[in-house]
């Protein structure tokens, strides 16, 4: 019998259980790589259906009364004028408090063949008013920093990400240890190779000074980290430092991430933004293109989400304290 990649079933839709951050009854989403076009279609990265993939986490931000929604870049296909503007629209109807960090397609670069709006206004737009930030969700801190613009504009390094040392300062200056503290950038800073073996080892995968970021994260105590990029979820644990990676709003598995805090801990949810038949395209897309060379559909037929939780840590209950998600999933996708 043919095996059948699954999705996250109820049963193990829960990614992972962190003992920090803790608050007094905290939610929040984090949407990545949702590459909204209002144009194109297809490719693994289903682009016909982005922008309904960004309403149904609107829509769902809006009937859980998150007390925020933190996008991890990526918001469109390639950062046309258009493609904000088809976000923005979107993005209209959220009705709780939201942020966003730049994702690499959402800079401008040397080689567009539009004229993708500057980094100041993409910051006018989906931060505090500044970038990098920190901004506060119930009695959570959320800082956010740019992993994607390069002073040049060159695709050699924004695909791949780097953190200004301007930044690092910043982040020695800025964080409160004795805070909660979730710190939000496009790019990885663990080499998503180490924990998920099928997937690449190609440079752009993890962000260039990635040592010198986690040193910095470890000394200032930061509680998570969390990025995207790599289109799919995962977690990791570098020198101290609790790290996830989030699945993409537009290629399978289309999600994004529900952050549950409580007194207890933190508990992580993958969450769908795909019906059955929406899900089941996203792997006959992800088939016919090869997706990241085949890696995502065989983590999925090789039982990936069956070993969800990636991380538990004792004593968390994760629906204590939150409004538990309707269930989308325990689909089968057939190929």
């Amino acid at each position: 019998m043919e095996t059948q990649p699954t999705f996250a079933s109820e049963r193990d839709r829960v990614l992972a259980r962190f003992a920090r951050p803790t608050a007094d009854g905290v939610t929040l989403a984090v949407v990545s790589d949702v590459h909204v076009s209002s144009e194109e279609t297809g490719t693994w990265k289903v682009f016909h259906r982005t922008e309904s993939r960004l309403a149904t986490a609107v829509a769902d931000a809006n009937r859980l009364g998150l007390d925020g929604v933190v996008f991890a870049g990526d918001l469109t296909k390639d950062g046309s004028p258009a493609e904000f503007a088809a976000v923005d629209s979107l993005l209209d109807e959220l009705a709780v408090p939201y942020v966003a960090v730049p994702g690499n397609h959402d800079v401008p670069k040397s080689f567009d063949p539009h004229e993708t709006p500057a980094l100041d206004a993409f910051v006018e737009s989906y931060t505090p008013g500044s970038l990098p930030f920190r901004t506060r969700f119930g009695g959570v801190d959320v800082i956010g920093l740019n992993s994607a613009a390069a002073p040049d504009g060159s695709l050699e390094d924004t695909h791949g990400g780097r953190i200004s040392d301007d930044q690092i300062e910043w982040l020695d200056a800025t964080v409160e240890p004795d805070r909660p503290t979730v710190v939000v950038l496009h790019h990885p800073i663990f080499s998503i190779r180490e924990h998920v073996p099928t997937f690449s080892d190609s440079d752009h995968l993890q962000l260039a000074n990635a040592a010198a970021v986690n040193a910095a994260l470890a000394r200032n105590d930061v509680d998570l980290v969390v990025s995207g990029h790599v289109h799919w979820p995962a977690a990791a644990r570098v020198d101290g430092v609790s790290h996830l990676t989030t699945p993409a709003g537009c290629s399978f598995p289309p999600a994004y991430l529900l952050f549950d805090v409580s007194p207890g801990g933190t508990s992580v949810s993958l969450v769908p933004l795909a019906d059955e038949a929406g899900a089941r395209e996203a792997v006959d897309h992800a088939a016919r293109d090869g997706a990241r060379d085949g890696t995502l559909l065989e983590n999925a037929e090789g039982g990936y989400f069956d070993a969800f939780p990636l991380v538990d840590e004792a004593g968390i209950d994760p629906r204590a304290g939150s409004t538990p998600t309707e269930s989308r999933t325990g689909l089968p996708l057939h190929r």
